[in-house]
């Protein structure tokens, strides 16, 4: 009886979980671990999704105007420094026609489209480690 009951309940546990993650992967968080929706209640599945707590405030509208802006940013970097197709041309035509060095062409890319991805993670990989500097001293 007792190894009968002990399946049942790790049967109905895995099933329970299925319909969860299934619950999520249609309107909830796609952040979410399989573990961390599992672990939830059913009324925290159904009320963990994008509309049940929407952030209307002009911080967050200022905030996604600038996730925006630097996406297309990247997308303007990415294509001048691409080493496939137009990006490729455009950069070769560009050093031989204006007769410009390859670090002329990087401080102009940084000018037209801000600092790449890879330097913006370096610099807030710097600012932690300043943070964390500060933070051990005060």
């Amino acid at each position: 009886m007792g190894l009968a009951a002990g399946a049942y309940h790790e049967t109905e546990q895995y099933v329970d979980g299925t319909f969860k993650i299934g619950a999520n992967a249609l309107m909830g968080n796609p952040h979410a671990t399989e573990e961390e929706v599992t672990a939830q209640s059913w009324d925290e599945v159904w009320g963990n999704h994008a509309f049940a707590d929407p952030d209307y405030s002009r911080e967050s509208l200022e905030e996604a105007k600038a996730n925006m802006k630097q996406g297309w940013q990247d997308v303007g970097r990415d294509m001048a420094t691409s080493d496939v197709g137009l990006g490729a041309q455009m950069r070769d035509s560009t050093l031989r026609d204006a007769g410009i060095s390859e670090e002329q062409y990087e401080r102009s890319l940084d000018e037209q489209f801000g600092p790449s991805p890879e330097e913006r993670a370096k610099a807030a990989e710097r600012q932690a480690m300043e943070d964390g500097q500060q933070g051990a001293q005060g």
